[in-house]
């Protein structure tokens, strides 16, 4: 799992709907250090040419978190945020349950609420 990685799809289903928040053709990265450094960076403008990594910057349009991870003994991986620029997730850790497949890196998390969201990833090609 450790390295950088593209995003490719973003949905979020609530209450049996199914919606792409970032659109059809998301763009971000995501990256993982084999020091336990993660940081995301999601953007609805999939043209642009974005990087995570230590110190997000803020840009319109864009949702952003960096911090520490780890693998818990079931397998999910937790991201203990440090920065981003959605406040609620500040200081908090959010559990994302992880498969690795063929083509990529599927994360899944499920809210208290019941909304699922889904991020598709591929391996950054250098």
């Amino acid at each position: 799992m450790v390295g950088t990685w593209v995003l490719e799809d973003f949905t979020v289903e609530r209450g049996g709907v199914t919606s792409h928040p970032f659109g059809e053709r998301p763009g971000g990265m995501l990256l993982y250090t084999a020091s336990g450094w993660m940081s995301a960076l999601l953007t609805t403008d999939p043209a642009r040419n974005v990087s995570a990594s230590e110190e997000p910057e803020a840009a319109d349009g864009t949702v952003a978190y960096a911090g520490r991870w780890e693998r818990a003994a079931d397998g999910a991986v937790l991201h203990h945020v440090m920065y981003s620029h959605y406040a609620p997730w500040l200081g908090t850790t959010l559990e994302r349950r992880v498969r690795l497949l063929p083509e990529g890196l599927e994360l899944t998390a499920t809210s208290q609420g019941g909304s699922k969201s889904m991020l598709r990833w591929r391996r950054r090609v250098t």
